[in-house]
Parts: C-alpha cells; sequence; structure tokens
C-alpha cells in the first residue's frame, strides 16, 4: 500500500491519490478469473488532513519603543496594550500607555508622574511601526500621569474606539493621611477618535482616579469625588450632579444603574445605585481589624488601620470588589485581597504589605426586580493566588458563552504556582460554571522578566491571539504576538 506525504512549514498533509490505483494493482495481482465487482478496495485510516499547533511558533514582535518613552524615562510601567483599529487594515493597531515610577518611593512629592503614548500601527501584512506623529499629532504624546484603568466607547458617536483613563499620580510616593494625598492627584484624560487618530484631552478637575466608565457619550470618573462630563457639540458639559455616587475603588454602569463597589461602617460588598440613591446591596461584615503598613510607606512605620473580612471560610485583609464587567445579565466582579506570606491573620496584629501575598477570588451578581444578588456560581479549579488587576468577559471560543480571561502578572516575588510566564488565565463558561482551561502547552513570553498577556483575534481570523507584554519596561518592552490557527478550545 503506498501512500504520498508532503511537509510544509506548519502542517502535514496526506495526499490520498491511491484508492484506485491500490485497486487496480489488486486486479491485476488476482489474476483473469476477478472481476472489480468482487474486490474490496482498501480501508484507508482517518487522517485529519491538516495538523496545525493551537498558535504558530514564531511571534509578531512588536519593537521596544524605548526611543519614545525614554522622553519620560528609561525603566518605566507598562501599563496598557490597548488594542484599537486606527487604519483600517484586517490587523489590529495598539496604543501604549507608560508612566514612570517614583525615583524617591515613600518621599512626598507634588510633581506630575512622566508618561508617555505610543501608536503601533500595522502595514497590512503583519507587521507594525510606531506612528506617533500621524495618531497623536506629536512625537511625544502623553496622558498627564499615571492611568489606573480605561474604558472604551463611542463618546463622539463618529463610529470609532474612544478611550477615557482614570488618572492619579500613585507612582510610589508617600500618602500619609488626607493631607498628603493630593500628591496623588491627577486630571482626567481621554482619547477622542478624529478623522486621522486621536485627539488627547484632559477634563475635570484633578483627583486620585482609579475608576472611570463611558455610557454613550457621557463619560464618567470615580477618585475622592465623582465627576461626569457629556460631550454634545463638540463641548464638554459637566452632568457630576447626575452621578454623585461612583465608586473611588470600582464601578460598573448597568443600565438605568450604577453598580458600586463599597465600604460603609464596617461593611464591604456591592450596592446597586439609581438617580443617585442606594436601592440595594449585598455586602460583607468586618470580622475584626488589623494595624497595616501599605506597600508605599514600607518602613516608615505609619500604620493605619485595616478589616479583616471572611471569603471561603478564611481570613484576609481588606478584600475590596476592584474591577467588574458585564456579560449579559450577570456581573462579573474581583475581589482583591492579600494574606501574610507566613502565619495567620490575628486581631490587633502588626502587618506589613511588603510581608502579604495577594489573593484575587471571583463572585457573580445579578440585578432583579431592582435588587442585587449574589449568584451561587463557581469555577472548577479557580487559582485565586494570581495577582492582576484587569479581566475580559469574552466569548473565546465562539459557543455564544461568554468566557473570563484574567490578564495575571506573572511576577518572580509571588509566590503563585504555577507562574504564567505572560499567559492570561483562561475560565471557560460550560453554561452552567466555569473550567480552569490546561493552558501549559501554550507559547510563554520570551523574555525572562515580569509579564502579562490576553487574548484578541488580531487578524480577524475568527479565532482569538495571544499578546504578552512587560509590566516594566526596564529590560526590554518588546510585544509578542502569537498568532492562532484554531478554536481556543478544539
Amino acid at each position: 500500500m503506498l501512500y504520498f506525504l508532503t511537509y510544509d512549514y506548519r502542517n502535514i498533509k496526506l495526499i490520498k491519490k491511491i484508492t484506485s490505483i491500490v485497486s487496480l494493482l489488486l486486479i491485476i495481482g488476482c489474476g483473469s478469473n476477478s472481476s472489480p465487482s468482487q474486490i474490496e478496495p482498501p480501508q484507508l485510516p482517518e487522517v485529519p488532513d491538516t495538523i496545525l499547533p493551537m498558535f504558530n511558533v514564531t511571534p509578531i514582535i512588536l519593537e521596544d519603543g524605548v526611543s519614545y518613552y525614554s522622553n519620560a524615562c528609561n525603566n518605566p510601567s507598562f501599563q496598557f496594550l490597548i488594542p484599537v483599529n486606527i487604519n483600517d487594515d484586517i490587523y489590529t493597531d495598539f496604543i501604549a500607555h507608560f508612566w514612570c515610577d517614583s525615583e524617591n518611593p515613600t518621599e512626598i512629592s507634588k510633581e506630575d508622574v512622566p508618561d508617555s503614548l505610543i501608536a503601533y500601527v500595522s502595514d497590512g501584512y503583519g507587521n507594525y511601526n510606531i506612528d506617533n506623529v500621524s495618531v497623536f499629532g506629536e512625537l511625544y504624546p502623553k496622558l498627564g500621569g499615571a492611568s489606573r484603568k480605561y474604558a472604551r466607547g463611542d463618546i463622539n458617536e463618529d463610529g470609532k474606539d474612544d478611550f477615557a483613563f482614570a488618572m492619579n499620580a500613585e507612582d510610589g510616593r508617600a500618602a500619609y493621611d488626607w493631607e498628603t494625598y493630593e500628591t496623588n492627584y491627577a486630571y482626567p484624560a481621554v482619547l477622542l477618535s478624529t478623522n486621522s487618530g486621536y485627539e488627547i484631552i484632559n477634563i475635570g478637575n484633578k483627583d486620585w482616579g482609579h475608576s472611570v466608565q463611558i455610557k454613550n457619550n457621557e463619560v464618567l470618573f470615580g477618585g475622592h469625588t465623582s465627576q461626569a462630563y457629556k460631550f454634545l457639540n463638540s463641548e464638554w458639559i459637566d452632568i457630576s450632579n447626575n452621578y454623585t455616587e461612583l465608586s473611588f475603588a470600582s464601578f460598573l454602569v448597568f443600565d438605568d444603574y450604577i453598580v458600586n463597589s463599597s465600604r460603609k461602617d464596617s461593611k464591604q460588598g456591592l450596592e446597586l445605585v439609581k438617580n443617585n440613591e442606594v436601592i440595594s446591596s449585598v455586602m460583607k461584615d468586618e470580622i475584626f481589624k488589623v494595624y497595616f503598613e501599605a506597600w508605599n510607606n514600607s518602613g516608615t512605620g505609619n500604620y493605619e488601620q485595616i478589616g479583616v473580612y471572611e471569603y471561603r471560610n478564611k481570613y484576609y485583609f481588606h478584600g475590596m470588589t476592584s474591577e467588574m464587567c458585564r456579560k449579559d445579565d450577570l456581573i462579573v466582579a474581583t475581589i482583591n485581597a492579600s494574606k501574610p506570606i507566613e502565619g495567620e491573620i490575628i486581631e490587633n496584629g502588626h502587618y506589613s504589605e511588603s510581608e502579604s501575598t495577594p489573593v484575587v477570588l471571583f463572585s457573580f451578581y445579578e440585578i432583579d426586580a431592582n435588587q442585587l444578588k449574589e449568584k451561587d456560581i463557581s469555577i472548577d479549579g479557580e487559582e485565586i493566588n494570581h495577582n492582576f488587576n484587569f479581566f475580559d468577559c469574552l466569548d473565546i471560543n465562539k459557543d455564544n458563552n461568554k468566557d473570563i480571561v484574567a490578564q495575571v502578572f506573572s511576577q518572580s516575588w509571588n509566590t503563585q504556582s504555577p507562574n504564567n510566564k505572560g499567559i492570561p488565565k483562561v475560565y471557560i463558561n460550560s453554561g452552567i460554571n466555569y473550567i480552569n482551561l490546561d493552558t501549559s502547552e501554550w507559547p510563554t513570553f520570551s523574555i525572562n522578566v515580569d509579564s502579562q498577556g490576553f487574548l484578541f483575534d488580531i487578524n480577524r481570523s475568527g479565532t482569538v491571539d495571544l499578546i504578552m507584554y512587560p509590566l516594566k519596561a526596564d529590560v526590554s518592552a518588546n510585544i509578542e504576538i502569537y498568532t492562532s490557527n484554531r478554536n481556543i478550545t478544539d
């Protein structure tokens, strides 16, 4: 029996030009007493036409933009890599934001945090060039501080994505009390789309911004005070009186509601707000208090009392909801907490953030008849020791169920196991609960530095690709994109 095999770069093809040939050879070998109708053709094994890896071996590289961010500093934090369509070819473009950490951490500073924006624009063939001048109109654009979160929407209703950023100056400088908190303030920022790129706009009042949402042509910012602005007839109108209850930690726009992360009177959890009034809540009682030295006060002896809360039968420092997304009619939230690296949490004990390790737990909620209710939904194999700020609610395997993709930090100092080395944590929606997807065979970030990653279909192939980049640019700010060959769960 004859098989003809051909090989190319990524796949193996089985050419089945043999059925009729083998049949003919068998007929000849059997003599003249046999007829073709009496001879069965050989049964060929079932072999797939192609065998492809999940991701291509060679990544697309977006080169380190050091000549652009070095205008701010040489080793900035790499806060965001935002996928965006700038030039309308089949490849997704990217906007990156870098900001500089304090050169004198734990000391008071009133200077703005130096920062830098970089636009990576595709050439239509899978290559990328930095083109700040065409996109932003200048070589060294900046937002005006450290960014904490961003929101995507179409503020000016031109069919293009716009972005709003919660901004602050939290670069490691000290913040002991209310008298020094304002040193961490910065102006909110917006990237508003134009014909060729983006206009950078700073609006409102300086604040210690941590949360932001876009609702149609309205931009909402949460900080020590709530700010909101409507973009109408090319002007920004202050509508902050319409949104007086926007959480500093995290909030979510949900139709006519605001879902707020809240800590009040030794309780914390989520509140449901409508027309500036709290109409429902799901809150957890504080168990006891301890004394805690925050990371930006490390070594100063400046302790503050914080609450300890119980989650899943264990005690944790803080444990406040830090991020939310809407998944159809479900609210998915992360509870960011921490625990001592060694020992237990004891009432009135003294602890330092530098001697603790982060914990992130997922929780789920719904709104039913103006009531906020927690849902009993589990994640099989949830890895709570991974630390991360952001996650996406996306249908990554095209089964009409939105999954969860957490952009976990792969940090050498973290005791998380395993260290993902740039790979996001993926929880697949089974329709009933979530399942931890095995990503052990995925490519990892090639540079041995702290990193993170996310999934996005950058070439409109219908399957998501793996994008990874460093947390800081002190070694390299190269970005690696591994394009996919098939569905993520195939």
